[in-house]
């Protein structure tokens, strides 16, 4: 019997729309080989049974994608449902981008409902969306990173501008702006929806070069080439338009495979990396972008669950798409989750006093 998964795609995201190509792609890779359930998480946050042969125009204003909405049941049967009949499948992929997807949210309901699922722990997921939180870490463990500033009327970095204003939470384009100066970077953080849960600068490097490599340690510790997009346009830093949306996007993009740098550099970035996963738990696979200036590197942020899956960077090394999904797959098997009950044997319930006693 052909063994069932679910793509999960889509999401209250600002990335909803390069998360549905991501779970197309998936779903297409992988039903060479299983018999793939495609679940549309929508932009107002409902759960859709969708067919396998649809496209990315489909998801344009096409109510017919609304018609099998799944129900979730937190029961002695948890999961998902449409009507009746619950989805049974064996593993979750998700492919999700950014928000609640990618942030621990679908991350800790798929944990409460028993199913094993593909990429971040909740925990790597909450690490790898706070960029404050990683910047902190990253700097603690005595990795290169560049300084950070909260952005706050009340405080100013210690570092000058040009910065590069980002989204405290979110991905690695939108919301992504270079700034003359920090008073640029407060009215822009008051002013837009995308920065409403904080924001970040950081000083701007012009003529740095980005370096992006992915990463996994299932079945062991591995890394792809290393790539060098190329900027389509005369913009500074590497933007949405060129990661997702000229010569069609992803896996389309130009870049550079593999990046013309130097054995140093690229030794560097591996040393770096092989600390990185003694401190952080790498499921599934992440992209780590790394920024080159004047041959100094920083360790610039983790995306956990990178469009395409990244999958692209291994297209030179012998490893096929399936492989690597696969791979994936039998890791989130093997994941179980369990919450530790040790001491709670009843004692201190026995030893307490009245509940009124306690309330003074």
């Amino acid at each position: 019997m052909t063994e069932s998964i679910a793509v999960i795609f889509g999401g209250p995201s600002d990335e909803h729309d390069i998360s549905i190509l991501t779970g197309l792609q998936s779903s297409r890779i992988l039903s060479n080989k299983y018999d793939v359930k495609n679940i549309y998480w929508s932009k107002d946050n409902k759960w859709y049974l969708v067919n396998n042969a649809l496209e990315s125009i489909d998801f344009v204003d096409n109510d017919d994608i609304f018609k099998k909405e799944l129900t979730i049941k937190y029961d002695s049967e948890p999961g998902f449902y449409l009507k009746k009949k619950k989805i049974s499948f064996e593993v979750a992929v998700n492919a999700c981008h950014g928000g609640p997807g990618e942030d621990g949210t679908l991350q800790s309901l798929l944990s409460l409902l028993n199913i094993n699922y593909t990429g971040p722990s909740l925990t790597t997921s909450q690490i790898g969306m706070d960029k404050y939180v990683f910047f902190t870490l990253m700097k603690e463990i005595g990795i290169p990173v560049l300084d950070k500033h909260l952005v706050s009327k009340n405080t100013k970095p210690n570092f000058s501008g040009p910065y590069i204003l980002k989204p405290r939470f979110g991905g690695s384009s939108i919301g992504v702006e270079v700034v003359e100066d920090y008073e640029t970077a407060l009215k822009l953080s008051r002013n837009s929806k995308i920065y409403s849960q904080g924001a970040t600068v950081e000083k701007f490097l012009e003529k740095s070069n980005d370096l992006l490599i992915g990463i996994r340690t299932y079945p062991n510790l591995d890394f792809s080439e290393i790539e060098k997009p190329i900027r389509t346009s005369s913009f500074e830093l590497f933007s949405y338009n060129d990661k997702y949306l000229d010569n069609g996007g992803l896996e389309g993009s130009k870049r550079e495979l593999p990046a013309t740098i130097s054995t140093e550099i690229e030794a560097q970035i591996k040393k770096i990396l092989t600390l990185f996963v003694e401190q952080i738990e790498i499921r599934g696979i992440s992209r780590v972008d790394f920024l080159l200036h004047n041959e100094n590197l920083y360790l610039n942020e983790i995306n956990t669950i990178p469009g395409s899956h990244a999958l692209y960077l291994w297209q030179n090394i012998g490893k096929s798409k399936f492989e690597l999904l696969n791979d994936m797959i039998e890791e989130a098997k093997n994941c179980v989750t369990h919450w530790s009950t040790e001491g709670s044997d009843g004692i201190a319930l026995k030893s307490a006093k009245d509940i009124q006693s306690k309330l003074g």
